[in-house]
């Protein structure tokens, strides 16, 4: 992808618009994404098989924003647009209106309000996981009862390794702790999740720090509700992870938070591990280990 491509396909998108700027977001995995004129997100799959992802955010969205609505934090609004034949994009790509904010995931931390921030949020995930899953079954959301975090085990290996190659006491004294043993999985009502509710899918505002949306969407699953607070420690620490539990008000199972505290630690390690083999830039990674290793759930 290039900015003159992006100005083909925004054009065949909104033909009569008087200026087309387009700046570049970023790229991930699945998408390279851009905006238009600071108005719109366009979301240009990387490769096939992340289109059918795209089309399952577009279908989620247009059932969810009406439930979300009363919840005040704002969800994309998806279109899926086919490119103009002569812009040599072989997919269709995704545009929604920009929502206003900065991602929850970087080192800028406005002063922020946390009893509106844990009251806004508790409510958010209230609402959401209060939605029949019956009702969703057929919007392309599957069930998944293990908690997706655990798949890292598998890699324990190379992430100890690695952690021991920094040389870091505080984090060598961290990874002793994978030798815990997993807490018993989830036998409860499985929920409707984001399941991907990382601190950059959360959108704030930089001048107070209340949220102003979710995005990303793709990993919707019917699940243990724990994985939509997994990575809250990482950024807001466990105190206001505990303020977001307090408006939360669905019942809590008794495994909840030994459940919790073992994700947030696995997941921030694994985190940790996965980004030091894209960056040589780990400082972020290795705030999220320490706020979550800092203290104890509860």
């Amino acid at each position: 992808m290039d900015p003159a491509q992006v100005h083909v396909m925004a054009e065949a998108f909104l033909p009569d618009l008087p200026r087309y700027s387009i700046g570049y977001v970023g790229s991930g995995w699945c998408n390279d994404v851009y905006n238009l004129n600071s108005e719109w997100i366009l979301r240009f799959p990387r490769r096939k098989a992340v289109l059918s992802n795209l089309k399952k955010e577009a279908r989620l969205s247009s059932f969810l924003i009406p439930l979300l609505e009363e919840t005040g934090v704002s969800i994309p609004h998806y279109s899926i647009i086919s490119p103009p034949k002569d812009c040599a994009f072989p997919y269709s790509f995704g545009a929604y209106p920009m929502i206003s904010g900065i991602s929850g995931g970087t080192h800028i931390r406005p002063a922020t309000d946390w009893s509106r921030f844990a009251r806004t949020l508790g409510n958010f995930l209230t609402t959401l996981h209060s939605i029949p899953t019956s009702s969703i079954r057929d919007l392309d959301v599957h069930e998944r009862r293990p908690l997706e975090c655990l798949q890292w085990l598998d890699q324990k290996a190379d992430i100890t390794r690695f952690i021991n190659s920094l040389k870091d006491e505080t984090l060598l004294s961290n990874i002793q702790w994978f030798e815990s043993k997993p807490p018993e999985p989830y036998s409860g009502l499985l929920r409707f999740t984001h399941d991907d509710l990382s601190p950059e899918h959360i959108l704030i505002n930089p001048n107070d720090g209340a949220i102003t949306g979710i995005i990303d969407w793709e990993d919707a699953t019917i699940g243990d509700p724990v994985s939509d607070f997994v990575t809250l420690p990482f950024w807001i620490g466990w105190d206001n992870t505990q303020r977001v539990l307090d408006h939360y008000r669905l019942e809590i199972d008794k495994g909840f938070q030994e459940r919790l505290e073992y994700a947030s630690r696995i997941t921030s390690l694994a985190w940790l591990y996965d980004e030091s083999r894209r960056s040589d830039d780990v400082s972020l990674q290795k705030w999220y280990v320490s706020n979550v290793f800092n203290k104890r759930f509860g």
